[in-house]
């Protein structure tokens, strides 16, 4: 997952957790009671008779707590949960300064790693939307990664997008638009089974939470066919400007974005990041 704390949790103990114990004043039982802490988001549960060694012995806690891995707890959601309770034990202790530190060392771990979150006060790690659709665009690599096809024309899209982006050719934009189109289009053939317009597809997809999602990406997909010089000759009494440089961004992403309905392979808890 794009910009997860549990792919990142190696690198803790070095960026947070011994820089916080470091601090002057910091707590001789900072890591016994992280542990304590944690141990309510953990996967599995510690055995009894080493949970107890481990909270009333200071070394064996710090060890424990730092040989942690991203994978012992639960899922993403359970880490995030814990460094916020983790907030509340470092309140607790009513240590002038210490609570700041651990903020102003999660921020820098968060930007350092370009993690997914945004800390706000007085304690809360908001999960951000862009690292979404990145995960989003890693699922359409993994579903292409056994189709040449849509491998390809995945690769057409990327290859136009970077090509618009260097030029700012009108007629580069048109190109990058369609080939965003096309991939959409290849990838709902491909779920159904038979080639055909995104258009008409939209129609044997049963997912849709509503008919005006459905014709949200008709009507996008129309935009395609009949503005002049996409997908095709189009009709220029249509055209209310221009293209420019922003639609090659929005509307690509719309496209893109429509994909989590065009395939039921996608790992929509994958996609969300948790």
């Amino acid at each position: 997952m794009s910009g997860s704390l549990r792919n990142h949790w190696e690198y803790t103990p070095e960026e947070i957790w011994e820089p916080l114990a470091a601090h002057d004043n910091a707590p001789p039982d900072l890591f016994n009671d992280l542990y304590e802490a944690a141990e309510k988001f953990l996967a599995l549960p510690t055995q009894d008779a080493l949970f107890e060694e481990i909270q009333n012995d200071a070394d064996k806690a710090h060890d424990a707590f730092c040989a942690l891995n991203g994978t012992d707890f639960r899922d993403e959601t359970a880490i995030v949960e814990f460094l916020e309770a983790a907030f509340d034990v470092i309140v607790d202790y009513d240590i002038p300064g210490e609570p700041e530190i651990f903020k102003q060392l999660l921020r820098q771990f968060i930007s350092k790693y370009n993690l997914r979150y945004r800390l706000d006060d007085p304690f809360k790690l908001r999960f951000l939307l862009p690292w979404s659709f990145a995960n989003l665009y890693s699922e359409l690599q993994r579903l292409n990664s056994t189709n040449g096809h849509l491998t390809g024309l995945l690769q057409d899209f990327e290859h136009a997008f970077d090509r618009y982006a260097r030029t700012q050719d009108a007629a580069d934009l048109k190109t990058c638009i369609a080939k965003a189109s096309n991939y959409t289009e290849g990838l709902a053939s491909t779920t159904y089974g038979n080639p055909g317009t995104l258009g008409a597809l939209c129609n044997q997809i049963g997912d849709w939470p509503h008919d005006k999602v459905k014709e949200a990406l008709q009507s996008l997909y129309k935009f395609c066919s009949d503005y002049p010089g996409i997908r095709h000759a189009g009709s220029p009494s249509g055209m209310l400007r221009p293209l420019s440089s922003k639609d090659s961004t929005l509307v690509c992403l719309l496209l893109l974005g429509f994909t989590g309905y065009l395939s039921p392979l996608l790992d929509e808890r994958s996609v969300l990041g948790v």
